[in-house]
């Protein structure tokens, strides 16, 4: 907990500092676009966004600790908390949204790193504008979604058609064990010899990528996600690699929604195993992606600082 406040009262702070005109799309905008989208007066406490999710626990085993100078990475083992998630703010959507969230927080005996990660390689939007202007226009007017004018943003918008095409390529995974999960953002490695190398990083699972069919997706349950994890679990953990994917010259680490292309140096840092269910309970808490160990600086993007911003604001509003 008092990790959890030096983190999210300095940022805090700065909401007083940055008020601007209405047109900014600052934190406390952003904020409220996703309350006037996605709140219910019976569900005050809920998550604004990636509403619905479960729980469970596991470890990671680094590897390759040798590379980097990452005090964390050095432990023998590190416990583990997931959340698993659906994007939006729908408590009872269903499983066979393609949008899909991990949040994992390993945890040491004296730093702890946090993730929040999403099942695409890149994000919809590059700016706080574009983000907070993406989930606005889905605000019904006098009751009423106008979809003309979302269809004409989503194709003149570079950012919105850019992601819209991309997505066509995404399908519904079968289980939380067959699907990838992407930073998204570019961090800052520190190697060995304290040069820091700008990397994304991906958990992949050993169990590889599986989609539905449109047949089976049509008979899919609700909830299916959970129901089969605690199918997989009863088996054996639910492994997945993580892989820190090393930047090209030229490749665009400021820019969140531009794929890089071409063959990039691998490396893995270590192996996640998930194998035990813990209900709903960090539904209630908050995953702050700044939460970052010695030896891994955050973005600098537009994005990474405002996307902390809002978790912190929604996070002390739904107390």
């Amino acid at each position: 907990m008092q990790r959890l406040k030096r983190v999210l009262f300095p940022l805090l702070g700065v909401f007083c500092l940055c008020a601007h005109a209405t047109e900014v799309y600052d934190a406390q905008k952003i904020a409220d676009i996703f309350y006037r989208l996605n709140g219910e007066a019976t569900h005050p406490h809920k998550k604004i966004n990636h509403a619905k999710g479960f729980c469970a626990t596991g470890h990671f085993t680094p590897k390759n600790a040798a590379y980097f100078d990452i005090p964390l990475l050095k432990q023998t083992t590190l416990k583990a908390q997931v959340r698993y998630s659906l994007g939006g703010g729908n408590l009872q959507a269903s499983d066979a949204s393609k949008a899909r969230g991990i949040a994992l927080s390993l945890q040491g005996a004296k730093q702890s790193w946090t993730m929040v990660m999403l099942n695409t390689e890149i994000n919809f939007a590059r700016t706080p504008e574009e983000f907070g202007r993406f989930f606005e226009m889905r605000i019904p007017k006098e009751g009423k979604l106008d979809q003309a004018y979302i269809k004409e943003r989503m194709q003149k918008v570079p950012s919105y058609a850019n992601f819209a095409r991309y997505m066509q390529s995404v399908g519904v995974t079968s289980s939380v064990a067959h699907t990838p999960y992407y930073s998204i953002h570019t961090f800052f490695f520190k190697d060995s010899k304290s040069k820091l190398l700008p990397a994304r990083f991906a958990l992949l699972p050993l169990a590889k990528v599986r989609t539905l069919s449109p047949e089976a997706l049509k008979k899919a349950k609700t909830d299916f996600l959970e129901q089969d994890f605690k199918k997989q679990i009863a088996k054996h953990p639910i492994g997945y690699k993580m892989v820190l994917i090393l930047a090209n010259p030229g490749d665009p680490i400021d820019d969140t929604t531009q794929l890089w292309h071409g063959k990039h140096k691998e490396i893995e840092l270590g192996r996640l195993e998930v194998g035990t269910y813990s209900g709903h309970g960090c539904n209630q808490e908050v995953f702050m992606p700044n939460n970052l160990p010695d030896g891994i600086e955050p973005p600098k993007d537009p994005l990474f600082q405002v996307r902390n911003e809002v978790y912190a604001l929604t996070f002390a509003r739904r107390q």
